[in-house]
């Protein structure tokens, strides 16, 4: 398992913190060094050192939340990408039933007994020609070579946007 580069960006951002208030307390002390051995009346000011604590506090805590953000964006997009293309055993279903009446573009089916309840019945499902594989014995078929009594296997397949539609039609047994 690869290291996470947001540990390593957080890392060096922390480091760069410490080392520039390390730095900025040694340039105030030196000024301040300078200062009390002079008695000269000109000399320019530095901030405090408390005030450049708080904004540079400031800014790694928002650079923090920035590389948080990112991090956990791409993190989840990877994720997502990653199973998008993985099914549950409940995203395929498979259901038998005999053909009632056939369209161009629809196909009207009467669920047999050994079927979930929610597949027995009478069910319609609308389709392009194009969209669907009619398999029979392992050769597809055209729609128009199915008719009224077969019956049919039904294949559906869910979407992880929760529609389904049917993945494939096999022609069991001709009536």
């Amino acid at each position: 398992m690869p290291f996470p580069n947001y540990i390593v960006a957080s890392s060096i951002l922390l480091l760069i913190f410490i080392v520039s208030i390390v730095i900025y307390f040694q340039i105030y002390k030196r000024h301040i060094n300078k200062a009390l051995k002079s008695n000269n009346e000109k000399r320019s000011t530095l901030a405090p050192p408390y005030k450049i604590t708080i904004i540079m506090s400031g800014f790694i805590l928002l650079m923090g939340i920035l590389i948080s953000y990112f991090a956990g964006y791409t993190n989840a997009y990877k994720d997502y990408e990653k199973t998008l293309w993985e099914f549950k055993p409940t995203d395929v279903e498979t259901f038998y039933a005999q053909i009632t009446e056939i369209d161009n573009d629809s196909i009207v089916v009467e669920g047999i007994e050994l079927n979930k309840e929610e597949f027995q019945g009478t069910l319609n499902y609308d389709f392009f020609e194009e969209q669907i594989t009619i398999y029979q014995n392992d050769d597809v078929i055209g729609l128009p070579e199915l008719s009224n009594g077969d019956l049919v296997s039904i294949t559906l397949l869910t979407d992880r946007s929760g529609s389904t539609d049917i993945f494939k039609i096999e022609l069991l047994n001709r009536e």
